[in-house]
């Protein structure tokens, strides 16, 4: 595998423009996209010629030729790619024989054999590839059309949870590193995320006074109000920025990546450079005067168990919990991790984040709240569409329950509640937002299914 990714990097390229040219990344997606849905792994060349220029048209760089004469051709220079077919010997990729060449021959190209079978039966791998490609080609644009042109869709990271192809516990130089590797892509901030989004990322390196680190368990200080030159606080912090992000991380459930750096808890933290040390969730958020007398605000973040490098050590027995002298009494909703998608925004823009079950529009610090509901889930064995026809628009509670079939609906969107609290009569729907009834119904019968075996 890694010989993979260091053949993408020692690629040979044009860079007369200053850039390195995309002809042959391109066609190595193109290549990747092939084995992913299980196309033939060779084409040849009057097949693949139409639709590799179409793709270097539409992604190559401003001003490039979009021949795809010479990548085709070039990559057989590599560790990933094959020409078949041949009769004599290949001319050079670029000359004035290579299209005769090309049209006499009609030779077949695509991925080495074993290249293919790999980046076929191996998604992590594939995905460690395509992120190489665009880490050299691509750096600082939005690929995600590319990659669905070559029906690679699903390698598209969206910032959020485990990055493909990196483990936990790796470690990292510095900044840049953590950075290139997309851990952690702020050069400076602590936290890398915004409000409307949430949080990404965080590193714990002992930069702030009032952080407190027990492993699997960290309370960590928002970001702001610090002196540069002193590391103290000087100023009260505001809920903005990263600290607004922590908080829709919060509301969302989402997980936030953690990177200890040396500066930090001796015991947790590395002894040198960076370390990814996995996924944590945000569980609570408050503020108070730190240790200098000025407001910040505090997170606690818990490590999600499956991400754990090594079993943490528990908060030492001589710190006593200073728990609440009058605790009070609250509601409280499930949390569960919940991705958005463009789909997933679209449904909840549409019903201005108001739940299409009981009509509640939740509003928090950081603006409105509500979750996009799958009716027949995307995972196995279901295999449900991301499209809005099968996204409902529900706040957490409503959410929950129709996970777990206390809710139903019928296909004249009459709502069916096993479960206490208020709902409408039937779903609300809009000109905008119709609603798929074969998912409903596929939802309906899949919990009866279940009730039926759990008899």
């Amino acid at each position: 595998m890694e010989e993979l990714c260091a053949a993408v990097e020692v690629l040979q390229v044009d860079q007369s423009s200053g850039l390195p040219a995309r002809h042959q990344s391109i066609t190595l997606l193109w290549g990747l996209g092939r084995a992913a849905v299980g196309q033939p792994r060779l084409v040849p060349w009057a097949d693949a010629r139409t639709e590799l220029r179409r793709l270097l048209s539409k992604y190559g760089r401003p001003g490039s030729d979009p021949s795809p004469e010479y990548p085709f051709v070039a990559l057989h220079r590599s560790q990933l790619w094959e020409l078949d077919s041949v009769i004599g010997e290949v001319p050079p990729a670029r000359g004035s024989r290579l299209r005769s060449w090309l049209t006499a021959q009609n030779p077949r190209g695509g991925l080495r054999d074993e290249v293919y079978g790999l980046m076929a039966m191996n998604p992590d791998a594939r995905q460690r590839v395509v992120d190489a490609l665009l880490r050299r080609f691509f750096d600082g644009e939005d690929p995600s059309t590319l990659l669905q042109d070559c029906r690679l869709a699903a390698a598209v990271f969206d910032g959020v949870g485990a990055v493909p192809g990196i483990d936990v516990g790796q470690a990292f130089t510095d900044r840049r590193a953590l950075a290139a590797a997309r851990i952690h892509r702020p050069l400076q901030a602590g936290i890398c995320g915004t409000a409307e989004q949430g949080a990404e990322s965080i590193v714990v390196s002992g930069g702030y006074e009032d952080d407190e680190d027990y492993g699997d368990v960290i309370v960590y200080t928002g970001q702001g109000g610090r002196d540069p030159d002193t590391g103290r606080q000087v100023r009260d912090q505001e809920l903005t920025r990263g600290n607004a992000a922590l908080v829709t991380s919060l509301t969302t459930g989402a997980p936030v990546r953690v990177v200890r750096g040396a500066g930090g808890e001796r015991q947790y933290s590395p002894a040198t450079g960076l370390r990814y040390d996995g996924l944590f969730r945000v569980e609570d958020y408050w503020s108070e005067r730190g240790r200098s007398g000025y407001l910040v605000w505090r997170y606690r973040l818990a490590q999600l168990p499956q991400t754990a490098a090594t079993p943490q050590p528990a908060i030492p027995a001589t710190r006593q919990p200073e728990g609440q002298q009058a605790p009070g009494r609250a509601a409280v909703t499930t949390q569960r991790i919940v991705r958005s998608t463009a789909v997933a925004e679209f449904v909840k823009r549409t019903h201005d984040y108001t739940c299409q079950v009981c009509d509640i529009r939740l509003t928090t610090p950081t603006g409105a709240y509500a979750e996009a509901a799958h009716i027949k889930p995307l995972g196995r064995p279901h295999a449900g569409p991301d499209i809005a026809a099968n996204v409902l628009c529900m706040c957490p509670n409503h959410h929950v329950l129709f996970d777990l079939g206390m809710l139903t609906i019928a296909d004249d969107l009459t709502i069916t509640s096993r479960a206490d609290g208020p709902h409408r009569q039937r779903l609300r729907e809009t000109a905008a937002h119709q609603i798929g009834r074969e998912y409903l119904s596929y939802h309906r019968t899949h919990h009866a299914q279940l009730a039926a075996s759990a008899r």
